[in-house]
């Protein structure tokens, strides 16, 4: 006997709807091929749909017939399928969380069958075949469209929300992508920011929406990422930029910077991607976020900061896998500069009023380099970039040569300056990309352009 249970985003008479037709069998019932007729009855007890299982040379056909029945709570099938033989599969159906579960059981109609099929294997097979059918019966009802995902997407005409859009490397992917042709929502909490934002897009050939909302705010972020979409006539693309944070040794950050940190890099972009799946799914969209090289090696003074990038790969690797899972079309991807010459450097929030030191030139990249890595990664999907060759090395030193990089990170974590004004806690953003610090071009994400640029020319060819 194999017992398999789903949730389903849909109440038990839609459920049972899709279970009530027999043209909808072969696209949630693994292994059938197609129906050849049914009864005009059916799901009525007796009533009977024959059916293909498997295809040319091996295909078998036979029919499934309705036992027993009681709508919507239940259907009880006799699915016979000679030579392999015949199975009774009873499915159950009630309301739970807002939607329906379903319960599928499956035993040997015959004894021949339960000759063949009643082992510990043998269940185990069945119950893997079981867990796909009743995935791929979710997808059916709950209508997520079906396709592979993108793996390369043109611009223009792309509608896309980019989040901490007006400063920094949000700003700077908004106006590469309206150059190209997309349609850009910005998304901040700072309306005098969104305004100079807006105003620099126009400069840059591009009319762009704005919406207002804190990240760290679940139901004004939701109603503004629904909001964009609606103005934009739905969305292809989110790019997650939005960042704040606060700097100083662990012991010495006020618990509440510490945790209004994490809101804003991790709880922020984890609600933003839960606001827009829904927008996604219908177009097989992409999401694109930014990260750090702080998410795969420490930065001391900033706990919190990398805590949060640490937290997101987890968070995107575990998502991607479910939406693979479920047959979602939609890709995940994750963008992960070194240091960037942007305003929030001199935006951080400390509690004891020092600053990490400026970032020397030669390891700062300009926010225009980083948008050219988020833009490659929107045109063709990767799981995970480090944008510039530097800042790969960074991480690769850290991961083989650990104890010489922890050293040299302590040197460097001794080198502090005079704080300003935070921004942890109000909207900062003015329209600005750079913060004053001289940050160079990516070679590295140069190159990555221009061989992708020759791939799409050779593929136009």
């Amino acid at each position: 006997m194999a017992t398999n249970r789903v949730h389903i985003h849909a109440s038990p008479e839609e459920v049972f709807a899709a279970l009530s037709d027999p043209d909808c069998y072969p696209r949630w019932v693994v292994g059938a091929a197609g129906i050849r007729d049914s009864d005009e009855e059916f799901p009525a007890v007796g009533s009977r749909f024959h059916h293909k299982v498997g295809s040319w040379p091996v295909g078998v056909q036979d029919y499934t017939e309705v036992l027993e029945l009681d709508p919507p709570n239940r259907i009880v099938l006799k699915a016979k399928a000679r030579p392999l033989g015949t199975a009774t599969i009873e499915l159950e159906l009630r309301e739970s969380a807002g939607g329906t579960e379903v319960r599928m059981e499956e035993v040997p109609g015959d004894r021949m069958t339960s000759l063949v099929v009643g082992n510990p294997v043998a269940d185990t097979l069945l119950r893997v075949r079981n867990a796909e059918a009743l995935a791929r019966l979710k997808r059916l009802v709950e209508g997520v469209p079906e396709g592979d995902p993108v793996h390369e997407r043109e611009l223009a005409g792309q509608r896309v929300l980019v989040t901490g859009g007006s400063s920094g490397i949000g700003l700077s992917v908004a106006e590469g992508l309206v150059r190209e042709g997309a349609r850009v929502a910005i998304l901040a909490r700072n309306e005098i920011g969104l305004a100079a934002a807006k105003r620099n897009l126009a400069e840059a050939g591009g009319e762009a929406i704005t919406v207002r909302a804190d990240v760290t705010d679940r139901e004004a972020l939701t109603a503004a990422v629904d909001r964009a979409a609606a103005e934009l006539g739905g969305l292809d693309v989110l790019v997650t930029s939005a960042a704040s944070l606060s700097f100083g040794r662990f012991t010495e950050t006020d618990p509440d910077d510490f945790d209004a940190t994490i809101e804003t890099v991790l709880g922020g972009t984890v609600d933003t991607v839960r606001a827009a799946l829904p927008h996604l799914e219908p177009s097989r969209g992409a999401i694109v976020c930014v990260g750090s090289i702080a998410a795969r090696m420490p930065l001391p003074g900033m706990a919190a900061y990398t805590t949060s990038k640490h937290g997101l790969v987890g968070f995107l690797d575990t998502v991607r896998i479910e939406l693979e899972e479920s047959g979602s079309s939609v890709t995940l991807s994750l963008v992960n500069p070194g240091a960037v010459d942007t305003p929030l450097w001199s935006n951080l929030e400390s509690s004891t009023g020092l600053l990490p030191p400026e970032p020397p030139f030669p390891s700062v990249y300009s926010p225009e380099s980083v948008a050219e890595a988020v833009i490659g990664v929107i045109r063709h999907p990767r799981d995970e970039l480090t944008a510039g060759g530097l800042a790969r090395a960074q991480v690769l030193f850290y991961s083989y040569f650990g104890g010489v990089a922890k050293r040299a990170m302590q040197a460097l974590a001794r080198l502090e300056h005079t704080a300003g004004e935070g921004a942890l806690r109000g909207g900062k953003g003015a329209g600005e990309r750079e913060g004053g610090f001289g940050g160079r071009p990516s070679i590295a994400v140069k190159a990555l352009g221009a061989w992708d640029g020759m791939l799409r020319v050779v593929g136009r060819g």
